[in-house]
C-alpha cells in the first residue's frame, strides 16, 4: 500500500492543518470513546455507584498513560524535524530509541500503579462504598499500561511523518472491539467494573498490534534501513530532555483534575457521578483545540528542521485562527445542550446527577474559546523546542486551578470546579499570550 505519510513543507498551510487534523480528530474521539462506553454501559448496567469507582479511579489512571503519551509527543517534536529534514537513518534511530524508553518506563509505572493502589486511592478519600471496585479496575487497567503506551508511541511516529489515517483506523478497529465487550462482560455477564477494564485492556492491545502492522506495512522508511532502526545512545539525552518536560506536563494535566477529583469526593456519589459525566463530555469538547495544535506542533517542526521560517510564522497564525473559531462554536453548543448531554451519561431517574451536572457544564461552556487559544499558543512553544516552558506553564493553571477548587468547595459545593478551571485558563491565557508578545519585541520567533 502507498505511504500515508505527509510532507507539510510546500503547499497550502490551512489545507495541511485541516488534512492532519480532521482523522486525529477523529481518532481521538474513538479513544476518548473506550472511557465513555465504559461510563455508559457501566452505569446503566451497574448502578451509579459503579459509575463513581470508575470516575474516581480514571484520574489516577490517566496520569500514568499521560505520562507516556507525553513522551511520545516530546520525542515526536524530533521526529518531525528530521523527517521535514529529509534526515531518514536520524529518523528510524529516533523512533526504536523512542520505543525502547517507552518499553522501560511503562513497565516501571504499571508496576507502581499496581502495588500502590491502595494508598493512592486513601490519598485521594475515595469513599468506603466505591473502593474495591475503584481498586479492582484501577488494577487491571495497570496491566494494560505496556500496550496503551505502545500503541501510543506508536501514533506518535505516525503522526509526525503527518500519517494520522493509520492511528484512526486502529482506534475504530479498537473501539468496535471495545464496545462488544463492554456489552458482553458488564451487561451480559455482569461483571461491572472489572469486565469494563477488561474491555478497555483488550482492545487497546489490538490498537497496538494493528498499528505496528500497518506502519511496518505502509511506512517501510520507519523501519527500514542499513541498521538504522536501533535504540541510539546519542539520540537517548535529546529524547530524554524534549521528552521529560512534555511527560511531567502531561501528567501534571491529571495530577491537576486528581486533586479536584479528590476535592469533589468527600461531596457524595451524586457529585462524583456528576463530575465524572461532566469530565467526559469536557473530553470530547476539547479534543478539535488539541489536535489543530497537534497539526500545528507537527507542520511547524518539519518546516523548522526545512529551514523555512516563513511558513513556521503562517502556521501559526492559521492554527490560531481555526482554534478560535472552533472555540466559539463549542462554547455556543454545550451551553445550549448541557441537559440532554447530561441524559446520555446516567438513567433519566438521576435526577441530582443530571442537575449537578447541567449547572457544572452552563458554568464552565461559555469559556472553551480559552483552551483554544492556549493549545494554539503551547503548539507553536512545542515546535520550537520550548517543552520546558510549556510544562511550567501548564503547572501554573493546574495549581491555579486545584487551589481555586479547594478554596471555594466548601462554600460553593461542586459550583467552585468550573469556576476553579476557567480561573486557570484566563491565568495561563495571560501568561502565554505575555510571552509571545516579549518574544516578538525581542526579535525571536
Amino acid at each position: 500500500m502507498p505511504s500515508k505519510a505527509h510532507n507539510m513543507t510546500t503547499g497550502s498551510i490551512p489545507r495541511h492543518l485541516v488534512r492532519y487534523s480532521i482523522p486525529a480528530i477523529m481518532g481521538d474521539l474513538f479513544q476518548v470513546t473506550y472511557n465513555t462506553v465504559d461510563s455508559v454501559i457501566v452505569g446503566q448496567f451497574a448502578g451509579a455507584g459503579a459509575l463513581a469507582a470508575v470516575g474516581v479511579a480514571s484520574p489516577l489512571m490517566s496520569v500514568a498513560m499521560f505520562f507516556i503519551i507525553g513522551m511520545g509527543i516530546g520525542a515526536s517534536v524530533l521526529m518531525s524535524e528530521f523527517y521535514g529534514a529529509g534526515d531518514m537513518p536520524r529518523l528510524r534511530r529516533q523512533f526504536a530509541t523512542t520505543l525502547a524508553m517507552g518499553a522501560a518506563f511503562s513497565l516501571l509505572i504499571a508496576l507502581g500503579l499496581f502495588v500502590l493502589t491502595g494508598p493512592l486511592l486513601r490519598l485521594c478519600h475515595t469513599p468506603e462504598a466505591i473502593f474495591p471496585d475503584t481498586a479492582r479496575y484501577l488494577r487491571v487497567v495497570a496491566l494494560g499500561m505496556v500496550v496503551t503506551s505502545l500503541y501510543n508511541i506508536l501514533a506518535a511516529a505516525s503522526r509526525s511523518i503527518g500519517d494520522t489515517l493509520t492511528p484512526l483506523i486502529c482506534l475504530v478497529a479498537g473501539s468496535l472491539v471495545n464496545v462488544g465487550l463492554d456489552l458482553l462482560f458488564v451487561a451480559r455477564f455482569a461483571w461491572g467494573v472489572a469486565g469494563a477494564a477488561w474491555a478497555t485492556v483488550i482492545s487497546q492491545a489490538l490498537s497496538a498490534l494493528l498499528c505496528a502492522w500497518l506502519l511496518r506495512r505502509n511506512e517501510p522508511m520507519l523501519f527500514a534501513g542499513q541498521g538504522d532502526f536501533k535504540p541510539d545512545r546519542a539520540l537517548f539525552g535529546r529524547t530524554l530532555r524534549f521528552s521529560a518536560p512534555s511527560a511531567l506536563q502531561q501528567a501534571g494535566i491529571y495530577v491537576g483534575k486528581l486533586l479536584v477529583q479528590s476535592a469533589v469526593n468527600p461531596l457524595g456519589v451524586s457529585a462524583i457521578a456528576a463530575f465524572n459525566a461532566v469530565n467526559r463530555i469536557d473530553d470530547y469538547a476539547l479534543i478539535p483545540e488539541r489536535d489543530i495544535a497537534n497539526g500545528e506542533t507537527v507542520l511547524v517542526a518539519q518546516n523548522r528542521g526545512a529551514g523555512k521560517a516563513d511558513r513556521m510564522r503562517w502556521g501559526f497564525l492559521a492554527a490560531m485562527a481555526l482554534e478560535v473559531a472552533y472555540g466559539l462554536v463549542v462554547s455556543v453548543a454545550v451551553f445550549a445542550l448541557a441537559g440532554p448531554l447530561m441524559g446520555l451519561f446516567v438513567d433519566p431517574g438521576e435526577a441530582e446527577v443530571i442537575r449537578l451536572g447541567t449547572r457544572y457544564l452552563r458554568l464552565m461552556g461559555l469559556f472553551y474559546i480559552l483552551p483554544g487559544i492556549t493549545n494554539g499558543l503551547q503548539g507553536y512553544m512545542r515546535a520550537l523546542g520550548k517543552l520546558k516552558l510549556t510544562m511550567v506553564v501548564t503547572y501554573g493553571q493546574m495549581f491555579t486551578r486545584a487551589a481555586c477548587t479547594f478554596l471555594l468547595i466548601g462554600s460553593m459545593g461542586l459550583d467552585a470546579v468550573p469556576l476553579a478551571c476557567v480561573a486557570g485558563w484566563v491565568m495561563m491565557t495571560v501568561w502565554e499570550v505575555g510571552l509571545m508578545i516579549k518574544w516578538r519585541k525581542n526579535g525571536h520567533d
